[in-house]
């Protein structure tokens, strides 16, 4: 299993977005849970680690967390194209997943995704990588 999971995010859009851009990545070891929301094209990735470890002392229950959000999009210029998505195994979810328990021993697997589902299947690109501010989890 790889320690990183490696995020390319690409979104043209505009000169904000550009900087936004480019290789992103999560500790394998934090990864608490991951959703897929169809509706949004979003994924969103707990993160969880022992009080602290994220910066600050949150929680009662001696654990912090931190929540990515990570964008699957249809076109690299980060415009709202939500992928179609009909099986379950075409969920950019699975792609992390999939990178999760590839490379053993590495220190780095790609959450590489696919096509989505559509009549005419297109490529789905990452278009944004959101972490959101310590919550308790």
């Amino acid at each position: 299993m790889a320690k990183f999971i490696k995020f390319n995010v690409q979104n043209t859009l505009n000169a904000a977005n550009l900087l936004l851009q480019g290789t992103r990545l999560l500790n394998v070891d934090h990864i608490g849970d991951i959703a897929y929301n169809a509706a949004t094209g979003a994924v969103t990735i707990v993160l969880t680690a022992p009080a602290g470890a994220f910066g600050e002392n949150t929680g009662s229950a001696g654990i912090s967390g931190r929540v990515v959000t990570a964008t699957a999009t249809t076109t690299s210029t980060g415009t709202a194209a939500v992928p179609t998505i009909t099986d379950g195994a075409y969920d950019p979810a699975r792609a992390i997943y999939k990178a999760m328990t590839a490379n053993p021993g590495g220190v780095v697997s790609t959450a590489q995704l696919g096509k989505d589902q559509a009549g005419t299947p297109v490529q789905m690109y990452w278009s944004t990588y959101v972490v959101a501010t310590n919550d308790e989890v």
